[in-house]
């Protein structure tokens, strides 16, 4: 018995270098060293070296299960079941980089049976749901007419036992672990959060995105906030812009701690941000798709949108393969080679011999961009699963970066009017400009093709590809 117990004992040390869940093993290693002992006391063997060793080593076992019990990280997520797809979503990010975490999920309608078949798949990341459905006592506290569900993060209080919790919303990504971010000294402060710098520009206010809250909670529970809370909402709600995050502004006004951009990540308020990503990252730690533009709407054209497909395909035995807890990197999204893409910026649906050049060159990723909302014609090329719609991205300069940035070529291609810029730049970076001689109006040095000679650009892009 005691080489089985110390050949367990290496195995879970082995499994906790390597991030795997222990709960099940180190139950089996308590039985084994119960069994041990008991045996070893009928033998009268209590007074041997082997019998103290065995003994000493249940009684740090049992230290460090409680100590588990009590050290999973708290993590709160609200919303109801219609955003359903979303919120596994966010899970799934979470779990791919993350271990030992209890979730509370705060909601009126998600069916106790769906939080089962989840916690029987977060058991194998020693983690679990908690099963935070809000009561009519909860919500007679709330008086205006606005729907109670909007304002779901106010009762963090109500539920979450840890002194530290982290609020998200259901309508981002976490790309890395974030043990570092747990680790944040709260001081006094109610909450640490990002700086809105949508606020800053759009409205000149200095304010934080309630998106992400690092919350103290156990401030927030003797100061009893939620009542606090929704005492202000039920004054100030039809006074104020932005809902809860106004309302959430206004209690803890020069009462916050700030965090770095990268813990939440706007998509759209990258412009206005003085941000770079931080060593040995390819992508923000938490995306946050603050927009109308979410990443699951079709033609919905996003920064980082191929991200949030990206988690939302994991089965949840990839999500266990991330043993060391990497942070995501673009080798994951594209684990063989990213695609060679060419670029085609139009204001128009006329573009020269597209069909051809898309079901010529299937490995080929075409990109199709427009500042105007899209026709329906252009639209239907999204049959072809190598043709990308970027619908009404006017404005959107991140975008626009991104695409020239992972497009290799450029199709000066349509008919009509010219995005100017966007060619200056390809010329710029020296990267390939192919067009026809009918749809070349504007010159930068492009290689141009008669329309008759289709065949010779597929095969000068197929060349360009290798």
């Amino acid at each position: 018995m005691h080489a089985l117990v110390d050949a367990m004992s290496e195995r879970i040390t082995l499994l906790a270098n390597m991030g795997y869940p222990l709960a099940k093993h180190l139950a089996v290693y308590r039985q084994m060293l119960e069994v041990s002992l008991v045996n070893g006391q009928a033998s009268g063997l209590s007074d041997t070296a082997t019998y103290k060793e065995f003994e000493m080593k249940k009684r740090l076992l049992n230290q460090l299960t409680v100590q588990e019990s009590s050290e999973k990280k708290a993590i709160v997520l609200a919303a109801n079941y219609g955003y359903v797809d979303q919120v596994m979503t966010t899970i799934k990010s979470i779990c791919y980089h993350n271990r030992s975490l209890r979730f509370y999920l705060i909601h009126s309608d998600f069916p106790n049976e769906w939080i089962k078949q989840l916690n029987k798949r977060l058991e194998k990341f020693d983690s679990e749901m908690i099963n935070c459905r809000v009561t009519s006592e909860q919500i007679s506290r709330y008086k205006t007419d606005i729907s109670y569900t909007v304002f779901l993060r106010y009762f963090i209080a109500d539920f979450v036992q840890e002194d530290k919790a982290l609020y998200l919303d259901c309508d981002l990504l976490v790309t890395k672990n974030l043990d570092d971010l747990f680790a944040t000294d709260l001081q006094d402060y109610p909450l640490a959060a990002v700086r809105d710098f949508g606020g800053r520009a759009y409205f000149g206010q200095e304010i934080f995105n309630a998106g992400v809250l690092l919350v103290n909670n156990a401030f927030w529970k003797k100061e009893n906030m939620t009542q606090k809370l929704i005492d202000l909402t039920n004054e100030w709600h039809d006074k104020v812009d932005q809902a809860d995050q106004s309302i959430l502004n206004m209690l803890f006004e020069h009462k916050w701690l700030e965090l770095d951009f990268d813990y939440n990540h706007i998509v759209i308020h990258k412009q206005f941000a003085d941000y770079q990503l931080p060593g040995g990252q390819d992508y923000p730690a938490i995306i946050h798709y603050l927009s109308h533009r979410k990443p699951w709407k079709d033609l919905a054209a996003q920064t980082y949108r191929e991200v949030w497909w990206y988690y939302h395909g994991l089965e949840w035995t990839e999500l266990g393969q991330n043993h060391h807890l990497h942070p995501l990197q673009r080798s994951h999204i594209y684990p063989i080679k990213e695609p060679f893409t060419c670029l085609i910026y139009t204001a128009s649906d006329h573009i020269e011999q597209i069909e051809t050049l898309v079901q010529s060159l299937p490995d080929i990723q075409f990109k199709i961009a427009a500042r105007v909302i899209v026709s329906d014609r252009l639209a239907q090329m999204t049959i072809y699963p190598n043709v990308t719609i970027f619908n009404g991205i006017h404005y959107l300069v991140d975008v626009d970066n991104e695409l020239v940035e992972t497009s290799q070529v450029l199709l000066d291609i349509n008919h009509g009017e010219k995005t100017e810029e966007i060619l200056d730049q390809f010329a710029n970076l020296g990267k390939p400009i192919l067009s026809f001689e009918n749809t070349k109006t504007y010159e930068v040095g492009q290689e141009a093709y008669a329309v008759d000679q289709v065949q010779a650009m597929i095969e000068k892009l197929r060349e360009i590809s290798k």
